[in-house]
């Protein structure tokens, strides 16, 4: 596509990337679309909710994409504006403000289409483990903390937010060891996220930024219950129903996302 000068939307990129998620996530995924997002009253894209095997505990954050430009230099509507405010909104301000009002972390996704291998970050343990060299297609994904990103703003290219970035494929990485630890993906992909908010490379500007949650939580937040609801409705008229009645009440959220672990092996518990 970049070959032949021709433009693959975030809505593309994202619709391709579930479909795969879907097939290659072991354990049950929900994706349920709400709306074509505009964005204007969350600034984010999609909720995502990362869930134990059993359902007690949940991970949940607001997702934000980013598209990396044709030239493989910046991601330039990290710095955009919304809405009809004057003066108006920056995108990532609101973002921001709907994540620490919801109490969810606020997590970019930044779509890349790297080709020269040496950019790609060398930090994947996993690739070291199996001998394998950095490579662009590890990089197609990768996400970084708002606040970082925030941070950053001046500078929009690729070779700055980089420095605070990991591949998608890392926040739910086990080093190598292919376990998931007590407490399942929530507590796989927090602790990356912890690890995300200390990795700003330079003096860190934004003093009034929420902590992360110590914990996955043991309460799940309603909009993923009413998505299951959904989604388990076995006439398609409930069903239809379900969905529309979220779409009414998130008409800016372009959907969600539900991934739930596949029930434990003794290999999980062994330490």
């Amino acid at each position: 596509m970049k070959r032949h000068h021709l433009s693959f939307g975030e809505e593309s990129i994202t619709e391709t990337m579930l479909m795969d998620l879907a097939d290659r996530f072991p354990g049950d995924v929900v994706i349920q679309p709400f709306n074509k997002v505009h964005e204007g009253r969350y600034g984010a894209d999609w909720a995502w909710a990362f869930q134990s095997a059993d359902g007690t505990l949940t991970l949940p954050m607001l997702v934000q994409a980013k598209l990396l430009n044709l030239q493989d230099t910046e991601y330039p509507e990290i710095k955009r504006l919304v809405g009809r405010h004057q003066p108006p909104v920056r995108q990532i301000d609101l973002f921001i403000q709907t994540a620490e009002s919801w109490g969810w972390p606020a997590i970019y996704a930044f779509y890349n289409h790297l080709d020269d291998s040496s950019r790609v970050p060398d930090i994947c343990g996993s690739l070291a483990l199996a001998g394998a060299a950095p490579m662009p297609e590890s990089w197609g994904i990768s996400i970084a903390d708002a606040y970082n990103v925030r941070a950053a703003l001046d500078d929009q290219t690729f070779d700055t937010h980089q420095l605070h970035s990991i591949a998608f494929h890392c926040l739910l990485c086990g080093g190598g060891s292919g376990r998931r630890g007590s407490q399942g993906s929530p507590e796989v992909a927090l602790r990356a996220l912890h690890g995300l908010r200390g990795a700003l490379p330079f003096p860190d500007v934004d003093s009034d930024k929420r902590p992360l949650p110590d914990a996955p939580f043991l309460d799940t937040p309603a909009i993923f219950h009413a998505v299951r609801a959904a989604a388990s409705a076995d006439e398609p008229t409930i069903r239809e129903a379900r969905v529309q009645a979220l779409r009414e009440e998130f008409p800016q959220l372009a959907g969600v996302v539900i991934l739930r672990d596949e029930p434990r092996t003794e290999r999980d518990s062994k330490p």
